[in-house]
């Protein structure tokens, strides 16, 4: 596969800064993660007090993600993520302050945590919605594939770098941290050549504009079941939070750094996974029905007897599997979209990938405690399975209607 393929959307000037600031910002976003956590532990040392964080964080976006969706198609993206990111900005700073100066409580870190998932709502989606606007069609799905390997690099290196400065310098570093990379996404948006992004016409505002997106997903085949597919393995599958842990102590009786090297093996997966398939994405949904298959099988692969180095690399290939089914259902969803309702349609994905967890790590974490880790990674894999023979089955049917009318 030859390299210049692989990277073929970074011809695009504005598509190489923005890039590169995504990089840093995704790395400064699992430091605060990893330095919230920490302080929410100390400050309250409660298993609850750690899953409210993250249900503020992510529950608006769950509620509100498709208005944000909205925003984002009515709005100039580039001018809307400058406001965003400048309030994300904002919202690390004051947080590293109060932890500087011992004014922090639990409902403070609350309070901005709820703050920041209602500026995601909107965030998010524009994030998704102005890669388009960045590189055009020709180069689209290529460029979410290094979009996707960006995000998952952060994840790879954040929560490790998060844990080195917690233990060496303290909690506030990590904000600021976050906050200096938020700036820097703010600065990369205000230096683009604006000459060279793709026109687009913001959206008029009118009645039903939310209910309006719904209608086209149900009426559009690979919408639908793109969607559809993308819902279940998210709920199912994407609870790594929950199930890598468990898997760690119960199976492996690792410790905390080893839980680091699983989580990292598993970035690692996902990043080398969205460069593979960079230069060969096929939207459609006999992909997406593979990449279903495919995040199966890499949950079956992590039952296999061996020990630390048979799971380590089940983790490699499990985040592969999953970077393959992220790019795939990303371009996708954005290949059928319309531009006018770009925005709308991908916040089904934002929903869908960061909100998932609300459902699904609950269930993840009770299965394995009724059933075990092992058989709870072979009914994942049987549900994904499933998934993907509905989703080739719709897809194949979509295709013979398609011939039957041409």
């Amino acid at each position: 596969m030859p390299v210049q393929a692989t990277f073929v959307s970074l011809r695009n000037p504005n598509f190489r800064l923005y890039l590169a600031a995504q990089i840093g910002s995704n790395v400064g976003a699992w430091i605060q993660i990893t330095a919230e956590n920490w302080l929410v532990l100390q400050l309250a040392d409660s298993g609850l007090a750690l899953g409210m964080t993250n249900a503020l964080q992510f529950g608006p976006l769950v509620v509100l993600g498709l208005y944000g969706g909205l925003i984002a198609d009515r709005f100039d993206r580039r001018r809307l993520l400058i406001v965003t990111q400048s309030a994300l900005a904002t919202l690390a700073i004051a947080v590293g302050l109060l932890a500087v100066t011992g004014l922090i409580a639990l409902w403070m870190i609350w309070v901005a945590a709820l703050l920041l998932g209602i500026v995601m709502a909107v965030d998010r989606p524009a994030l998704l919605g102005f890669v388009k606007d960045l590189v055009g069609e020709e180069d689209l799905s290529n460029a979410i594939a290094l979009n996707n390997a960006a995000t998952s690099a952060g994840r790879m290196v954040g929560p490790v770098t998060g844990g080195v400065l917690v233990a060496t310098v303290g909690l506030a570093p990590g904000f600021f941290i976050n906050a200096a990379s938020f700036a820097l996404v703010v600065l990369v948006l205000a230096r683009l050549d604006v000459s060279r992004l793709q026109p687009r016409r913001p959206v008029e505002r009118k009645a039903g504009q939310v209910r309006e997106v719904l209608c086209i997903v149900q009426r559009v085949r690979t919408l639908r079941m793109t969607v559809i597919a993308m819902s279940v393995v998210f709920v199912a599958a994407y609870n790594f939070q929950v199930l890598v842990p468990l898997l760690v102590s119960r199976t492996l009786g690792g410790s905390s750094e080893l839980y680091g090297a699983a989580m990292s093996a598993l970035g690692l997966g996902a990043v080398l996974g969205s460069l593979l398939i960079a230069s060969r994405v096929k939207p459609g949904l006999r992909r997406v029905a593979a990449g279903c298959g495919l995040v199966g099988i890499g949950y079956a692969g992590l039952t296999l007897p061996g020990g630390l180095g048979v799971a380590l690399a089940g983790m490699f290939l499990l985040g592969a599997c999953c970077g393959f089914f992220n790019v795939t259902v990303a371009s996708t969803l954005q290949l059928r979209a319309g531009d006018d309702n770009r925005g709308r349609v991908m916040s089904l994905y934002s929903i869908g990938i960061l909100g998932s967890a609300l459902v699904g790590a609950p269930l993840a974490g009770t299965l394995a405690d009724c059933v075990g880790v092992a058989p709870t990674f072979l009914i994942v894999a049987a549900i994904c399975a499933a998934t993907a023979l509905a989703t080739a089955l719709a897809g194949a049917l979509s295709r013979r209607t398609r011939r039957e009318r041409g």
